[in-house]
C-alpha cells in the first residue's frame, strides 16, 4: 500500500506507469476503498502540516512586512537624509537605489509564494471532496442504491473536467479510472438486475417468462424499482445499449425457440390478467402446427409482457397520474430479426400449391400485415426508417412466390414419384382420347379450375387434326390402351397443372416461362432420376421393362402435344418465351430411353433363348436313343415354358397387340434359328432319327398358338388405325414407326425405334417367322 501511495504522489513515474501498477497490483473493491482512506488520512495529515506551514510562512511574511515597514521609515528618513547629503555624497544615490530595488523583488517573490500555497491549498481541499464523493459511491453501489450511485458518478465526473488544479497530473488519469470502473460495475449491476426481473427458462414443453413479484399488490413498489434501474442506466448515458443487449437476448432466448416449435400453445395458468408469469407450450409434434394467427398472437403477448414488466409506466413528478414510458427495448434490427422468423414460419413454409387454396391463403396474408404493424409500434421512434418491412415486401411478391412455390413442390413431387419403389400398375381401360375434357380432368383433380385460355388452345389442337369421315378420332391424339405405371401417369397430371398454372399467370411473362421451363424439366429430370435409381429392376424383370416402355410412349405422346400447345399460349404472353423445340426434344428423349431399354431386354432374352437350345444341341445327334429322345423333349419343354412366361409378361393390354406379335416373333425366331441351324448341320440323318427330330419340330410349332389372342383383347383395337404415326410425330421420333397398334403381324417396321443394331432388329426376326 505504502509502495503504491508512494508511487502515485512521487515526483517520477507517469499515468502509463500507475496503470500498469494498478492493473498487477489487482485492486478489489474494498482495497480500492482502503486505498482512498489512507489517502484521505494522508491528505489530510498533509493538509495540517500545510496549514502549520503557512501559518509560519504568515508570521515571518508579517514580520518581514513589519520589517519592510520600518525599513521603509528607516529608508524614508534615510531618502531624507540622503536629499540633505546628496549633494555632499553624490554617487551614493545609485548605490542606495539599487538596494532598494532588491528589497522589492523579496517582496515579489514572497507575495508569489503565497498564491502558490494557496493554489495546493484549494487542490487539497477538491481532492478531500473527491474522496468522500467516492466513498460515498462505493456505498450507494454497495447498498444496490444505483440510481443515487449514477447520479453520483455524474457529480464526479463533472468536477474532474472542472479539476484545472490537476489537469495533467496522474491523480486525474487514477481518479478518471476509478470512475469508469464504477460505472462499469453499475452497468453490470444494472443489467443483472433486469435479468432478475424477467427470467427466461425455456425446455422440451414450456418456454416460460417470470417476474419476482409475489403479488399484485407489490406492483407499485416494484415498478418504482425498475423505474430507478432505468434511471441509473440514462444517468450515465448507457441506456440504449443495455436496453437493446437485452431485447437481443430476448429474442434470442425466448422468442427464437418458440418459433421454432412446431405446435405452441399459450399455458392458460399463466395468462390471466396481473399474471407473474408468462407461459407458451411446446410439442415437437410435426402433425399439430399452430396456425399463424395463433403464432402472432403469443408473439405478440410476449413482448407485451416483457414491456409490461421491464418498462412499466411511472407516476409524473407531484401527481398520481401516470406517466407513459416511451423508451424502447427493441431496435430495428432486432424487430427486423423477429418479422424473419415469422415470416419463414407462418408465411413461406404455408404458401399453398394451388391457386384454389391460394385465395383463401390471402386472408392470413392481412393477419401478418397487422402483427408487423403491431411490431414495429413497439420501436415507433425508428420505425419510420425501415423502408423494407420483410412481410410487407414478401405480401407485395405473393404471386411470384407461389409460382416459385409451386414448382419447387413439382419438383419434389417429381423426385417422389420418380423414387417410389413400388412400380404400381396404372390401367388404361379404354384410348385414351386427348381432348378439352381429358386436360380438364386432369387439371381439376387437385388444383381447381382450368384456365379459359388453355381451354381455347387445347380445342385449337384438336381442331388441327380433324376426325375422319367415319368419325374416328385423329389417331395422334389417341393413346392406345395399355398399362402403365401410376408414377408417369401422375407425372402427366402434374405436367397439365403447370401448364394450367402457365395460362393462369400469362400476365406476367417471367411467370409464365419459370412455369413452362419447369413443366418440360421435370419430363427431364423424371426419366433421368427413373433410369438411374431403378434400372437394375428394368433390366432384369420384363414386366417392368415393358411398363417403363409404355411409360416412355405415354410421356413422349403428351409433350410432344403441349409441344403443340406451346406456341399458341405464347401468342398471348409478351417477352422471350421458348419455343416447342425443346418440348420435342425431350418427347424424343423419352421415346428414345423407352425403346432402348425394351430393345435391350428384348434382345437379351432371346440370346438366353438361344443359349437354352445350344446347351442342348447334343441331344440332336442319335436322337433316336432312348436318353437323347427324353433330353430332346425335356428341352422342347423347356423351350414352351420359356417363351409361354415371356408372353404372359406382355400380353395385352399390356402392350398392344403389334409390339406383343413382334416379339413373341423375336423370341420364337431365336428358338427356331438355332434349331433349324442344328438340324441342317448334322450330315447324316437316319431314319429313326429322323422321325424324331421331326417330332420335335411338329412339338415346337405349337408355339405360334401363343400369336393367338381373345377377341376381348383384341376388340379394343380394331377401329383404331395408324395411332403411332401420329403418335411419333408428335415426340420427334422417326415416322416408320408407325404402326403399334395394328393387328396384322406381317410388317417390316421397327416397333422400337431406330435404337436397335442391325444384327438383332426385332422385325426382321419376327417378319421371317411370319413368312
Amino acid at each position: 500500500m505504502d509502495d503504491i501511495i508512494q508511487h502515485l504522489v512521487g515526483d517520477s513515474g507517469d499515468a502509463h506507469s500507475d496503470s500498469r501498477l494498478l492493473s498487477q497490483s489487482s485492486l478489489g473493491i474494498a482495497t480500492v476503498t482502503e486505498l482512498s482512506q489512507e489517502l484521505g488520512r494522508r491528505v489530510d495529515a498533509s493538509k495540517e502540516a500545510i496549514v502549520c506551514t503557512l501559518r509560519d510562512n504568515r508570521r515571518a511574511f508579517e514580520h518581514a512586512v513589519s520589517e519592510t515597514d520600518k525599513a521603509q521609515g528607516t529608508i524614508d528618513e534615510l531618502l531624507r537624509g540622503v536629499d540633505d547629503m546628496q549633494a555632499l555624497l553624490g554617487d551614493e544615490r545609485s548605490g542606495i537605489h539599487a538596494r532598494l530595488a532588491d528589497a522589492a523583488q523579496r517582496e515579489t517573490r514572497l507575495r508569489s509564494q503565497m498564491l502558490e500555497n494557496g493554489a495546493v491549498l484549494a487542490c487539497m481541499r477538491l481532492l478531500a471532496q473527491l474522496n468522500a464523493n467516492l466513498h460515498s459511491m462505493d456505498v450507494l453501489i454497495r447498498e444496490g442504491k444505483l440510481e443515487q450511485a449514477a447520479e453520483m458518478i455524474l457529480v464526479i465526473e463533472r468536477k474532474l473536467s472542472d479539476a484545472v488544479a490537476i489537469s495533467g497530473t496522474r491523480i486525474l488519469g487514477v481518479l478518471e479510472s476509478r470512475v469508469s470502473l464504477a460505472k462499469a460495475h453499475v452497468k453490470h449491476n444494472v443489467t443483472d438486475a433486469l435479468q432478475r426481473l424477467l427470467v427466461i427458462s425455456v425446455d422440451d414443453t414450456l418456454a416460460q417468462l417470470s417476474t419476482p413479484v409475489a403479488s399484485s399488490e407489490k406492483r407499485p413498489e416494484y415498478d418504482n424499482g425498475v423505474g430507478s434501474l432505468l434511471a441509473a442506466l440514462d444517468t450515465l448515458g448507457v441506456k440504449d445499449e443495455v436496453l437493446t443487449a437485452y431485447g437481443a437476448r430476448f429474442v434470442r432466448y425466448f422468442i427464437r425457440p418458440v418459433l421454432a416449435t412446431p405446435a405452441i400453445s399459450l399455458d392458460k395458468s399463466f395468462t390471466c390478467d396481473g399474471a407473474q408469469q408468462f407461459g407458451v407450450k411446446r410439442s415437437s409434434q410435426a402433425n399439430s402446427i399452430t396456425n399463424p394467427a395463433a403464432v402472432c398472437s403469443i408473439v405478440t403477448n410476449a413482448f407485451a409482457f416483457a414491456n409490461r414488466v421491464l418498462l412499466p409506466n411511472r407516476p409524473a413528478s407531484g401527481s398520481n397520474e401516470q406517466v407513459t414510458n416511451t423508451s424502447s427495448l427493441w431496435t430495428c434490427q432486432c424487430l427486423l430479426d423477429v418479422a424473419n422468423m415469422v415470416l419463414e414460419r407462418c408465411f413461406l413454409t404455408c404458401i399453398p400449391t394451388t391457386r384454389q387454396e391460394l385465395g383463401s391463403f390471402r386472408s392470413t396474408t392481412d393477419l401478418l400485415l397487422e402483427f408487423e404493424s403491431q411490431l414495429f409500434g413497439l420501436c415507433p421512434s425508428s420505425a419510420s426508417d425501415i423502408t423494407d418491412k420483410p412481410i410487407h415486401s414478401a405480401v407485395n411478391c405473393l404471386d411470384e412466390t407461389f409460382v416459385k412455390r409451386r414448382c419447387d413442390y413439382t419438383q419434389q413431387r417429381v423426385r417422389e414419384l420418380a423414387d417410389d419403389p413400388s412400380f404400381a400398375v396404372f390401367s388404361l381401360e379404354q384410348h385414351q382420347v386427348w381432348s378439352p375434357e381429358l386436360v380438364r380432368d386432369m387439371v381439376s383433380s387437385s388444383v381447381g379450375d382450368i384456365s379459359r385460355l388453355l381451354v381455347k388452345a387445347v380445342e385449337q389442337v384438336v381442331a388441327q387434326h380433324p376426325t375422319s369421315t367415319s368419325g374416328v378420332t385423329n389417331a395422334a391424339l389417341v393413346y392406345p390402351k395399355c398399362s402403365i405405371s401410376r408414377s408417369v401417369h401422375e407425372l402427366v397430371v402434374e405436367l397439365y397443372q403447370l401448364v394450367n398454372e402457365a395460362a393462369l399467370s400469362i400476365d406476367s411473362p417471367s411467370q409464365f416461362s419459370l412455369l413452362l421451363s419447369t413443366a418440360r424439366h421435370v419430363l427431364d429430370l423424371f426419366r433421368a432420376l427413373y433410369l438411374t435409381l431403378h434400372r437394375a429392376q428394368l433390366t432384369r424383370i420384363p414386366a417392368l421393362a415393358w411398363q417403363f416402355f409404355n411409360d416412355c410412349l405415354y410421356a413422349s405422346h403428351h409433350a410432344g402435344i403441349v409441344a403443340q400447345l406451346i406456341p399458341i399460349l405464347s401468342a398471348n404472353a409478351a417477352g422471350d418465351l421458348e419455343g416447342s423445340d425443346r418440348w420435342l426434344e425431350s418427347a424424343h428423349w423419352f421415346f428414345s430411353a423407352g425403346s432402348t431399354l425394351a430393345t435391350s431386354v428384348v434382345l437379351r432374352e432371346a440370346s438366353e433363348l438361344k443359349a437354352l437350345v445350344t446347351d442342348n444341341r447334343d441331344a440332336f445327334y442319335d436322337v433316336a436313343s432312348e436318353g437323347k429322345k427324353a433330353q430332346l423333349a425335356k428341352s422342347r419343354k423347356q423351350m414352351h415354358l420359356a417363351v409361354s412366361q415371356l408372353t404372359r409378361a406382355m400380353q395385352p393390354p399390356v402392350v398392344t397387340p403389334l409390339i406383343f406379335y413382334q416379339t413373341l416373333g423375336l423370341y420364337i425366331d431365336a428358338v427356331c434359328e438355332v434349331t433349324i441351324e442344328t438340324i441342317v448341320g448334322i450330315r447324316d440323318i437316319g431314319v429313326d432319327d429322323s422321325q424324331v427330330l421331326s417330332e420335335h419340330c411338329r412339338g415346337m410349332s405349337t408355339l405360334i398358338t401363343l400369336f393367338q389372342l381373345d377377341e376381348c383383347s383384341l376388340e379394343p383395337y380394331q377401329n383404331l388405325l395408324t395411332a403411332t404415326r401420329g403418335l411419333l410425330s408428335l415426340s420427334g421420333a422417326s415416322t416408320e414407326a408407325d404402326t403399334l397398334l395394328c393387328s396384322d403381324s406381317e410388317t417390316e417396321t421397327p416397333a422400337f425405334g431406330s435404337q436397335l443394331p442391325p444384327s438383332g432388329n426385332i422385325v426382321e426376326s419376327s417378319a421371317r417367322l411370319a413368312r
